[in-house]
């Protein structure tokens, strides 16, 4: 091997590990910001169990795909009703281990009693391709349960397509205060069974890292809880 490709190994090794240095300092940092900002809301690291990591992931599980979940950068907190996690959600069958949730919220407690339903935002209707766009999560929704009509509570389905595998048990739940409440809501995403619902927003300038935007978020999961318990 002449010097040239040595030099050219050398160089080539060198960049490689940096860019893995880096990559390494970066996710480190992520880590700790978001421990600081989980204990700042009174929440404490947590490995997340077997258990734990079921009941989180089966709400997210479909039939129809094969997908690994995973949680990382986990954080719990006991409240009078029951108990709030923090976590990170990632599909591990996917090479670069693809986020679907970053820092939500999940809540599990007694006082809850909650039909298996999904519930995600519609695009505005000032938007020129908002009637593609919906029409497209309609179909997406269609693929996790049956999309539920509300038409007595129409700001309620201006806003948001909801579905689930029991739809009968979801419309006697979702009563006049329930659907007044997310009608006043916008970019929520929930998904819920039984005593715990996970929630996020469809927000881009959301930063997980942020702690007035994870108090926001915090606030709005404590908002939906006393909405949604019996």
């Amino acid at each position: 091997m002449d010097l040239t490709a040595v030099l050219f190994l050398i160089g080539f090794l060198f960049v490689f590990g940096w860019m893995f240095y880096m990559l390494f300092q970066s996710n480190r940092k992520e880590k700790e910001t978001k421990q600081q900002v989980a204990q700042s809301l009174g929440f404490s690291p947590l490995e997340a169990d077997t258990n734990l990591t079921e009941k989180i992931c089966n709400l997210y599980r479909r039939t129809w795909a094969n997908r690994n979940y995973q949680l990382r950068h986990v954080a719990r907190r006991v409240i009078p009703e029951g108990e709030m996690f923090l976590f990170d959600l990632l599909d591990a069958s996917t090479e670069d281990d693809s986020p679907i949730e970053r820092q939500a919220v999940a809540l599990i407690s007694p006082t809850l009693n909650l039909p298996p339903f999904t519930l995600f935002p519609k695009a505005s209707q000032q938007y020129a391709l908002s009637d593609l766009a919906n029409r497209i999560v309609e179909w997406g929704m269609s693929k996790i349960g049956e999309p539920v009509a509300f038409p007595q509570f129409p700001a309620l389905t201006e806003r948001y397509v909801i579905a689930s595998p029991n739809p009968d048990e979801l419309h006697r739940f979702m009563d006049e205060s329930r659907a007044r409440f997310f009608s006043q809501t916008e970019m929520y995403t929930l998904h819920a069974a039984g005593d715990m619902f996970t929630f996020a927003e469809i927000d881009p300038h959301f930063k997980t890292t942020d702690l007035q935007s994870m108090t926001r978020r915090v606030n709005r999961a404590l908002g939906i809880f006393r909405a949604l318990r019996k």
